[in-house]
């Protein structure tokens, strides 16, 4: 009896030995699958654009004749420290305001999950981590888009009034821009006054039913009407604007820069 109870227990032993790695393996494999899908699909800047980006060269928007002669130009755009620069400057042409930005966007769209952008927004300052502060006369921003605001959803700053505008579109009507009304259109302030100053985390959710924004991970908005379905470009620019409006009024002969260290995007 002594016997045969020891051999059961070696029975058991083995049949044990022999499970524990296999499980061991299963949640080898889990670990792994979850780190891949945390893992973003999109990544840069590694002092330089890569494959994945094309840079911009075309009418901005705010541009109005006579007042306001807006383009996104190659040039403007740059690397400092390994850090995307892109640079707007205006001057007083002889018809309106010459306003030379810069804009790169992505070669591939990109539908529902998360983004992310690490930005300081539009100031003076010529390097990452220099002294400088919002100027009237600019646009600066994160964004998707895709054809005539089918889909939109803006992680934008105004010069003019030092914040963040949060805003979604979904334009059924692709053959025209839409107009700026509530049936195509959400969108909210949000004053934050070291957006030029500093770099902060940006973050936008995407879901079929929703966007939220968040800066620095804390929550600042969520939109539940007008959420596109369209996959799109993600696009980083800074441009200039001659408004009473939106942007402000140029800020003529000052140079002004906005700095982007990395864009990452998890599929949802």
């Amino acid at each position: 009896m002594k016997i045969a109870g020891t051999a059961g227990c070696n029975k058991k032993s083995q049949r044990a030995s022999l499970i524990r790695p296999a499980a061991a393996l299963v949640a080898l494999l889990f670990f792994f699958l979850v780190a891949a899908k945390a893992q973003p699909l999109y990544y840069a800047f590694n002092n330089g654009l890569g494959k994945s980006w094309r840079i911009a060269a075309w009418q901005s928007p705010d541009s109005k004749a006579g007042l306001n002669h807006g383009t996104y130009v190659p040039e403007n755009v740059d690397f400092v420290d390994g850090i995307l620069r892109l640079k707007v400057d205006q001057t007083q042409g002889p018809d309106g305001v010459i306003s030379k930005g810069a804009a790169i966007w992505t070669k591939e769209k990109f539908g529902y999950g998360t983004y992310e952008f690490v930005m300081r927004m539009a100031s003076e300052s010529p390097t990452p981590y220099g002294t400088g502060h919002a100027q009237s006369g600019t646009v600066s921003s994160a964004f998707l888009y895709f054809k005539n605001s089918q889909t939109e959803m803006d992680t934008e700053f105004l010069g003019n009034r030092n914040s963040l505008w949060t805003t979604n579109w979904h334009n059924i009507n692709f053959d025209k821009q839409p107009e700026y009304t509530p049936n195509v259109r959400t969108t909210d302030e949000i004053p934050n006054a070291s957006l030029a100053t500093e770099f902060h985390t940006y973050k936008l959710v995407w879901q079929p039913d929703s966007v939220k924004w968040y800066i620095d991970g804390v929550l600042v908005t969520s939109h539940s009407t007008n959420v596109p379905i369209a996959a799109a470009y993600i696009i980083l620019q800074i441009r200039g604007t001659n408004s009473d409006e939106w942007g402000g009024k140029a800020t003529v002969n000052a140079v002004r820069y906005a700095y982007v260290k990395s864009v990452k995007y998890y599929p949802a």
